[in-house]
């Protein structure tokens, strides 16, 4: 809290002139991160050719880094998702978050499908493959290979595992 009060410049109880504590901070910050998302994928719907996989995972990690700096908006992230393990109202908030993200995915996958219809499984697994390249990619940074790459990679595996 006192980075904060720093960084905005502000006394606390400024500070707590507009927000109500700690959680709701970090759920401005989290939906100011969220928001650029959604519409970002929103838009995309109309999008000619329609976005691939890794093209939709690509879209998403850039958007969430467009409102923050790539290491500020990484930590903060992180710092979030330890956040939920202790405060129920912090997950909630990103569960309502992730459903919002996972209703934003179905259109743009809908449109990958010959019979124009995507499935709830199929977005959750967009998600935890987009988490996944996130992390490795954005957070530990142990993984420099272009999302396509991973993509394909998964491709191949799940093929022969098949």
């Amino acid at each position: 809290m006192p980075d904060i009060f720093a960084e905005s410049g502000l006394s606390s109880g400024a500070v707590y002139r507009y927000f109500s504590g700690k959680q709701a901070i970090i759920e401005a910050l989290m939906d100011s991160t969220m928001q650029p998302v959604l519409r970002a994928l929103r838009d995309a719907e109309r999008a000619e050719p329609p976005l691939q996989v890794p093209e939709i995972i690509d879209l998403i990690h850039r958007e969430m880094i467009t409102v923050l700096n790539i290491e500020d908006a990484t930590s903060l992230i992180v710092q979030v998702w330890a956040e939920t393990m202790r405060m129920p109202l912090m997950r909630e908030t990103q569960q309502r978050d992730l459903s919002a993200l996972h209703d934003a995915l179905l259109p743009l996958l809908a449109r990958l499908r010959p019979d124009g219809e995507a499935g709830s499984d199929s977005t959750w697994a967009l998600l935890a493959l987009s988490l996944g390249t996130f992390i490795s990619q954005l957070v530990l940074k142990t993984n420099t290979l272009p999302t396509a790459t991973l993509v394909d990679e998964l491709r191949v595996l799940l093929s022969e595992s098949a």
